[in-house]
């Protein structure tokens, strides 16, 4: 295990969006705030809600939206995102975004039925990844 860097893999159902990665540390939103992780983390399986997530990738700092899905910490220095779904900014469309989110929200408005019902939490999911992808593209 490296004291300065971990490996890092965002996997999706679609593939591999990092695949082994050496970054310094990599912040993943959490069921109850953000989490943390640096070299020599204590080894870990954590739930993980839509949100974006933040690492060095050399000189570069990348921001990804991701969907829920799991996060682990192996005591080798390796963390893998497993993920629904993830997007880089430059693949978000805002406008699409934007008007997607105003009718997710709408059927929620219009929504009577219990929370934990199918339907609803399915747009409730959805409208946590719109929200998401626009915080995202909000610089």
């Amino acid at each position: 295990m490296s004291d300065t860097s971990i490996k890092l893999d965002i996997l999706t159902p679609m593939g591999a969006i990092r695949d082994g990665i050496e970054v310094p540390g990599v912040e993943v939103p959490g069921v109850l705030g953000e989490l943390g992780v640096l070299p020599r983390h204590e080894a870990l399986i954590t739930a993980i809600v839509p949100g974006v997530i933040r690492f060095r990738e050399g000189a570069k700092a990348v921001r990804m939206a991701v969907g829920g899905g799991f996060l682990e910490v192996k005591e080798a220095g390796r963390v893998i995102i497993l993920c629904d779904r993830a997007i880089e900014p430059d693949a978000v469309d805002r406008v699409a975004v934007q008007k997607r989110l105003g009718e997710v929200k709408a059927s929620l408005e219009r929504d009577t039925g219990p929370v934990d019902a199918g339907e609803h939490r399915a747009l409730a999911d959805e409208r946590a990844w719109l929200e998401a992808q626009l915080r995202l593209v909000a610089n």
